[in-house]
């Protein structure tokens, strides 16, 4: 949509919306006031009994959400919505609901009950109920759902329900999205949802089920089984699911899958086995699976990965892999060479060595995690055909120092995220230039120094972290500081009881999270320029000689830094007392100097100004007397050229004039003289001067 008319919108909205009247709000009640549609009911001197007569002062023509929160309800009556013209949303929060009549609802389209709890099993009927909530709201059944012939979505999760009658869905033939997380559920009937050919998301999380089976239809696309204790999942389990695309299964206790168990699922697309007991995977684990894009199998027990494969030589869709944290020892060089679309690779906190031949067939590669392995050196060659990577963390890992040229080919890297690698220098060398880096992490070493010349490697360098470093405060590292402050490189702040530093950061490599360098500097490092701010004082001491102030040379550069540097042999009781003075002295000294400069400026812009309105008043004085002079001047005598003006009773030929346009002073004026006018009221005949050709 076009930005002209993004703003016609708003501000016809935001016109509009003045003409709305304000609603009140229910009696006893106190509510929160959002958006003129919304009712939001936050608490309540007494019990409700919620019908039409409570809203019978609303503008129920506005009205779209109705909610009520913290609140004690005897009971919801038939008729209390059905006066209401476009209301769809009916939320009740924090509630104790006595009784429901079954028709409450027969007009809304979408019913949240949240942490509530039912005095009666609620019992409802509906035509146009299309969403329906009861989370958290400590049911231990299924209330009856035979007679709302409209409802798509079905949410029963944070609830005791321990057993699942057969008939509970039947007749709930548009049901699409059924949640059942977070219950007691230990079995799911075989053939509890053969009348539901709609259902196409299912959510059975955090239920010890052990087990799963059934005869569900083939229309399911996503299917959640986290955290269920499932010990296995075959092929039994997964013969009906021709259309899954979207697979969890982490969290549970499987010790083993084959490729028999996804065969039938040919459309998968996600998959996560993430947190189970898996010690080992076949090359043709995943065979049927080509359509494949994201895979998450952390928190496993293998000892390397295998060369997944494809028949008939197809390669894999997969564009995000992860591995972390599952006891690898080797990757492969073949094992992703039929997954050439991976975008992100996550292999962190595995036992890792080597890396050299491991990726050179993800062309595609973007984000690279091999953090926290046993990797001491990176290969020249380790990143040779990712030309595509711009993401790179090998935190954790035993550097010691980076070598530029590792990255020499890959020309779009934009973040290394090398902290916690013990490098006691930043580069090994400095024979490549890495002109696509924008943020360097390089936090939790054993950096002492820094030099101009490291970030030079990095001219295009935005951010930093240096945190974390036993850094020496030397002239050298100083200069460091000033330089990056120059050209606008920032540090990162860290920020304390933040797990990773890319929770601060966030995954967008350009969202910097910056402070100033003061919190480095910290009295350690003198201000930049401070050069320049000594010639300053020189001129001012020369302009003012009543302004007495001390000039550092050069010469007392050491004496200088002795002063500003911490010295642990300094005796305390001894120098406090002259570096307050000395301190207090060059404090009265710097307001002095700055008091002089605005003084002299002071004076300076005064002189100015009254010079500028002297000569402006001679000038219109001056203008004014010649005015005056010229004023009495007698006009009517003088001896000046007149025009002749033809009249308009002139000869034919001769064009007539009106007397704004003149004609030129050289041209023909043979005819007769210009007659007296009687405007001209001259107190002798003038002399007209004419030109002959």
């Amino acid at each position: 949509m076009p930005n002209w008319l993004v703003l016609l919108t708003l501000v016809a909205a935001s016109s509009a919306l003045p003409q709305i009247k304000p609603l009140n709000c229910v009696q006893n009640c106190t509510c929160k006031e959002i958006l003129p549609n919304i009712l939001d009911v936050v608490g309540c001197d007494k019990p409700l009994t919620i019908n039409s007569t409570l809203f019978e002062h609303l503008d129920k023509k506005i009205i779209t959400v109705i909610s009520f929160s913290n609140v004690i309800i005897n009971q919801i009556k038939e008729d209390a919505f059905k006066h209401f013209a476009i209301l769809e949303d009916v939320i009740i929060e924090k509630a104790q609901i006595g009784s429901i009549d079954s028709k409450a609802f027969d007009n809304i389209r979408k019913v949240k009950f949240a942490n509530c709890g039912f005095e009666d099993e609620p019992t409802l009927y509906s035509q146009q109920l299309e969403e329906l909530h009861f989370g958290n709201c400590k049911l231990d059944s299924i209330p009856p759902l035979d007679e709302l012939f409209s409802l798509m979505f079905l949410n029963l999760s944070g609830n005791y329900i321990r057993d699942i009658d057969i008939m509970s869905f039947a007749e709930l033939f548009d049901l699409e999205v059924l949640i059942l997380s977070n219950n007691e559920l230990s079995r799911i009937p075989a053939n509890l949802f053969v009348n539901n050919q709609e259902l196409n998301s299912l959510y059975l999380d955090n239920n010890p089920l052990k087990f799963f089976h059934m005869n569900t239809s083939n229309k399911l696309e996503t299917l959640s089984l986290k955290n269920c204790h499932l010990t296995s999942f075959d092929q039994t389990s997964t013969y009906r699911l021709k259309s899954l695309s979207e697979l969890n299964l982490s969290n549970n206790n499987l010790k083993s899958v084959s490729g028999k168990d996804f065969a039938y699922m040919i459309q998968l697309s996600v998959l996560d086995l993430s947190n189970n007991n898996l010690s080992k995977l076949d090359n043709d684990v995943f065979k049927k699976n080509a359509k494949l894009q994201k895979l998450t199998l952390d928190n496993n027990n293998f000892k390397t990965l295998p060369n997944f494969t494809l028949p008939d030589g197809d390669i894999f869709q997969i564009y995000t892999f992860s591995c972390r944290n599952c006891g690898l020892t080797n990757v492969g060089q073949n094992t992703f060479k039929n997954m050439p679309a991976i975008i992100s690779l996550q292999l962190s906190h595995n036992n890792l060595t080597n890396v050299e031949n491991t990726f050179g067939d993800i062309k595609s590669l973007k984000i690279l995690d091999i953090s926290y392995n046993q990797i001491q050196v990176l290969s020249t060659k380790a990143f040779q055909h990712n030309r595509n990577l711009e993401n790179l963390n090998v935190a954790g890992n035993p550097l010691m120092a980076l070598n530029p040229e590792v990255f020499a080919a890959t020309k779009a890297i934009r973040k290394i995220d090398a902290s916690n690698t013990k490098l006691y220098k930043l580069w090994s060398n400095k024979n490549v230039i890495l002109e696509s880096v924008k943020k360097l992490i390089v936090s939790s070493n054993q950096l002492t120094t820094l030099s101009v010349e490291d970030f030079k490697i990095v001219p295009n360098l935005q951010a930093i972290d240096l945190h974390n470093n036993p850094l020496q405060y030397d002239e050298q590292l100083c200069n460091v500081i000033n330089w990056l402050e120059k050209l606008s490189v920032y540090p990162i702040e860290y920020f304390d009881g933040v797990e990773s530093l890319d929770q601060t950061l966030g995954n967008d490599i350009d969202n910097f999270t910056t402070n100033q360098w003061s919190e480095f500097r910290k009295k350690k490092c003198p201000e930049p320029q401070i050069e320049d701010d000594e010639e300053d004082y020189k001129d001012n001491e020369e302009a003012d000689n009543n302004v007495n102030y001390k000039v550092m040379n050069p010469a007392d550069d050491n004496e200088e830094d002795d002063d500003y540097d911490y010295d642990e042999n300094y005796d305390e009781d001894e120098e406090e007392d002259g570096d307050n003075d000395r301190i207090t002295a060059e404090i009265i000294e710097d307001n002095n100097i700055n008091l002089a400069r605005a003084s002299s400026i002071l004076y300076i812009i005064s002189v100015f100004v009254l010079t500028a309105l002297a000569v402006l008043i001679t000038a219109v004085t001056f203008t004014l007397v010649i005015l005056k002079r010229n004023s009495k001047f007698p006009m009517h005598k003088a001896n000046l050229p007149r025009l002749k003006i033809p009249l308009w009773d002139a000869q034919p030929g001769q064009k007539k004039h009106s007397g704004s346009v003149y004609r030129p002073l050289s041209e023909d004026l043979s005819g007769p003289k210009t007659p007296k006018c009687s405007r001209y009221e001259f107190s002798a005949t003038p002399t007209v001067h004419t030109t002959k050709p």
